[in-house]
């Protein structure tokens, strides 16, 4: 069985890059810490650590990386045992960290948490606004509880726990020649200025397919990595832009259209509610997922 005592030297070691800092920052003799991580070593028949002569501070080996990971999960795994303890008695309070796309920021998300709080005040949000890569990487490493993103990728240790598909559409001005259209063939954009997503955000790729298999190559007016910029172009009347309604029963900008984009190479997106396999979630956050997931049955798919 591993030690403890090893494993909290071994973190010290780990996060300080030296023996001495952890040392320091432990309060102990450099030279336990040291005895202790060459038993876990032996213990483990694996080098932790990567020696070389005049090496500045220690860098962890392969089998140092996944001990590393393994005592992030023991550390994420006691905080919640401890926050479901303190929660026994009310079962509501607790800290729910989130991770959603940028598109959630404007009208669902502030909407969404108020409604959440108000039945639930003794719990708080962090919630981080980011594309559904760095989401799912960030639900992977444990800096997260549950990430709502389009597009989010499919990952190892990663969860759809649930899931619903947009529509894109043209956001275009009332006074636009497609504005009263119901709907647009993508084949139809192709000389249209437009706005579009850059590399950072994991969506791009259905832009990039969309256009190669209607074979159009829309004059690119602006690249950003915000949907809310694209959106905030549109509404200028600097160019168009191809995004998602934003979800639930919201109203349209004034002076704007969403048109429904259909033909070749239209994609609906996947909008997936992710959650870390396996992992044992607090009180709080499982309340927090259970009114989500709600909300998410609830929205009419026409509005989508």
């Amino acid at each position: 069985m591993i030690n403890n005592v090893g494993l909290k030297y071994f973190i010290g070691v780990a996060r300080s890059g030296s023996i001495r800092r952890a040392a320091e920052q432990l309060h102990v003799a450099a030279s336990a810490i040291s005895r202790q991580i060459q038993m876990l070593e032996e213990e483990l028949n694996a080098e932790l650590f990567e020696r070389h002569r005049g090496q500045k501070s220690l860098r962890l080996t392969a089998a140092g990386e996944l001990l590393l990971n393994y005592t992030r999960l023991i550390e994420n795994e006691l905080d919640q045992v401890r926050a479901d303890i303190r929660a026994i008695d009310t079962l509501q309070k607790g800290t729910v960290r989130l991770g959603a796309s940028e598109s959630f920021s404007r009208e669902f998300l502030p909407s969404f948490l108020h409604r959440f709080h108000s039945q639930y005040p003794g719990i708080t949000f962090n919630v981080i606004v980011g594309g559904g890569g760095k989401l799912v990487e960030l639900l992977a490493k444990d800096e997260i509880d549950v990430a709502l993103a389009y597009r989010a990728p499919d990952a190892f240790d990663v969860q759809v726990i649930a899931e619903t598909h947009v529509t894109p559409c043209l956001l275009v001005s009332t006074t636009h020649p497609f504005a009263n259209r119901r709907s647009v063939d993508i084949e139809e954009c192709g000389e249209i200025e437009i706005a579009l997503p850059d590399e950072s955000l994991t969506i791009r790729e259905s832009y990039v397919r969309m256009f190669s298999k209607a074979r159009i190559r829309p004059r690119t007016i602006l690249v950003t990595n915000s949907f809310e910029l694209m959106r905030a172009a549109a509404v200028s009347g600097l160019c168009n832009a191809i995004v998602n309604k934003y979800f639930g029963n919201y109203k349209v900008p004034r002076g704007l259209r969403y048109v429904p984009l259909h033909g070749e190479g239209v994609e609906r997106w996947p909008l997936r509610l992710c959650v870390h396999t396996g992992r044992s979630l607090p009180v709080s956050v499982k309340l927090f997922i259970e009114q989500l997931q709600a909300e998410m049955d609830a929205v009419d798919e026409s509005l989508q």
